[in-house]
């Protein structure tokens, strides 16, 4: 019995052995991953060397999957991936060849994609490929940069090579050495005659400096007499010349006229003292205004006041601008015409008037007394017509922002600009209409205006744009509602206005 035990024994471990080695090599051949914890995507590369079955797939350096299998389809390589399903893969998913060693072995790096677009499915394909041509590229590199270090030796070979380049290069020394002692002499040969110099210089300077400084008043004094002496002599020359004139008949002329100029002076200095006198009584208004100081005071006001609203409106900068867009709902234009005053930079105040093609509704109230009642009926109509609406807003600015409030196409509203790149984009915001019962919500209105040239400019935006769009039953004309605009305008400023009044005809 134990003759058949021991070979039994020995027969079931090579058993269990084989099945072991047949399961290791089918789990080799297939994968660590089966198809259920696991779904398959293939890629198309161009050059799929170094890659083979079981290569690793990997994020951050985590293994996530394997290549399955590489095939050749036209001039391109599919290789068929298998990744994790935990690991959910997207549309833009990416896959980024990347050398592992320097032995040539490759891996792939995978890039699930953004959560924003749909999932793969499996069996999909991967369009992202990213190839790295790894360490043959860097070799190529080496070896281009080889060939042009060579050819630079070359050429400093070909110059200095040889006997001429070495005479050349000899004779560039001697150059350069008879040069530096060229300069080495003229500095100490002309050192002693600079230092002479400006010993002198300084020498002079301090004498200079010395006569000054002991007598800075006199000179001080010196120097306003000179300049009162040389305006008097050149008022007595004016005044001689006047007198004498250019001869001898001028001569007796002058002296002529000096004595008629010497008598009316007498008899306007007698009027002179006579008004004064008068002044100084209190008689006639000037004397009532002078000797009353609560008068002068009231018109030293009076003065002041009038002086500040002179300065304020020659301070006032006016711009006028026209502006028309086209409304894409309503399939026409909106004009506006607009004048902006500002008393400074940073404040100003805002006047339109703009044809709206909406319109302004009006409610009207008809009482009327059918035969069938008894008592009156009163009917309510609103009738929306086309006309004009007004805006009168006030303007302030901080740094980059402008808040507006006022009157906007006849309704109360506020608004914002938002300025950039130098004023040349604004970004501007309104609202208003807050009471009107057509509207669920306020009208809100925003645009986009680009500075295209100067005084030129381009607009783009949206209005109303909390609202439905709503139409006349009849006429089918928009009456309420979001609707996009384009359209761009012209302004003029003070310099402009003043530059084109002139060459205006006159009626």
């Amino acid at each position: 019995m134990k003759r058949f035990v021991t070979p039994f024994r020995v027969g079931l471990l090579v058993l269990i052995a084989g099945g072991c080695l047949m399961a290791f090599i089918l789990f080799t051949r297939k994968g660590g991953m089966g198809r259920d914890e696991a779904m398959e995507a293939y890629a198309y590369f161009r050059d799929a060397s170094g890659l083979g079955t079981k290569s690793r797939i990997q994020i951050a350096g985590i293994p996530v999957g394997e290549v399955t299998g590489v095939t050749l389809e036209g001039t391109r390589a599919k290789v068929t991936v298998r990744v994790r399903r935990d690991v959910v893969l997207h549309q833009d998913a990416a896959l980024i060849k990347r050398s592992e060693s320097l032995l040539g072995d490759y891996l792939l790096d995978l890039n699930p994609g953004t959560e924003m677009t749909p999932p793969l499915k499996d069996g999909e394909e991967i369009r992202k490929v990213v190839d790295v041509q790894g360490m043959e590229a860097a070799f190529a590199s080496l070896s281009q940069i080889t060939e042009d270090i060579q050819q630079v030796t070359g050429a400093l070979r070909d110059v200095l090579g040889g006997e001429k380049g070495a005479g050349s290069l000899g004779r560039i020394v001697d150059n350069m050495v008879r040069l530096s002692d060229s300069v080495d002499m003229t500095v100490r040969t002309s050192s002693e005659r600079l230092d002479a110099i400006l010993r002198n210089f300084e020498g002079v300077s301090n004498d200079v400096r010395g006569m000054t400084h002991s007598n800075e008043e006199s000179v001080g004094h010196i120097v306003k007499n000179i300049e009162v002496i040389t305006q008097d002599t050149r008022e007595v020359l004016v005044t001689v010349r006047q007198i004498i004139g250019s001869g001898e008949g001028d001569l007796k002329d002058s002296v002529s006229s000096l004595k008629k100029t010497m008598e009316r002076l007498d008899r306007s200095l007698a009027n002179i003292e006579e008004v004064t006198t008068k002044v100084k009584n209190g008689e006639g208004a000037v004397g009532t205004l002078l000797s009353d100081e609560r008068l002068g005071q009231k018109l030293a006001e009076t003065v002041e006041d009038v002086s500040s609203l002179a300065s304020t409106l020659t301070g006032l900068q006016t711009e006028v601008g026209l502006q028309a867009t086209w409304l894409t709902g309503q399939e026409t234009s909106k004009n506006s015409l607009s004048v902006r005053l500002a008393p400074r930079p940073d404040k100003y105040y805002l006047l339109e008037v703009v044809d709206d093609p909406r319109g302004i509704t009006e409610t009207v109230y008809t009482q009327t007394n059918p035969p069938s009642s008894g008592e009156p009926v009163l009917q309510q109509q609103k009738i929306t017509r086309q006309g004009f609406t007004f805006s009168a807003q006030f303007a302030k600015r901080y740094y980059f922002t402008t808040l507006r409030f006022g009157i906007i196409e006849s309704t109360g509203g506020v608004g914002a600009d938002f300025h950039f790149f130098k004023d040349h984009l604004m970004l501007r915001l309104d609202a208003f209409n807050f009471s009107v019962d057509e509207l669920r919500y306020p009208r809100i209105r925003t645009s986009l205006r680009a500075q295209a040239f100067d005084r030129i400019f381009v607009t783009v935006g949206m209005d109303d744009l909390l609202n439905a769009p709503q139409r006349d039953i009849n006429t089918r004309r928009m009456l309420a509602g979001r609707d996009f605009f384009f359209g761009g305008g012209l302004y003029f400023t003070d310099d402009d206005l003043k530059a084109l009044l002139p060459v205006l005809p006159t009626p």
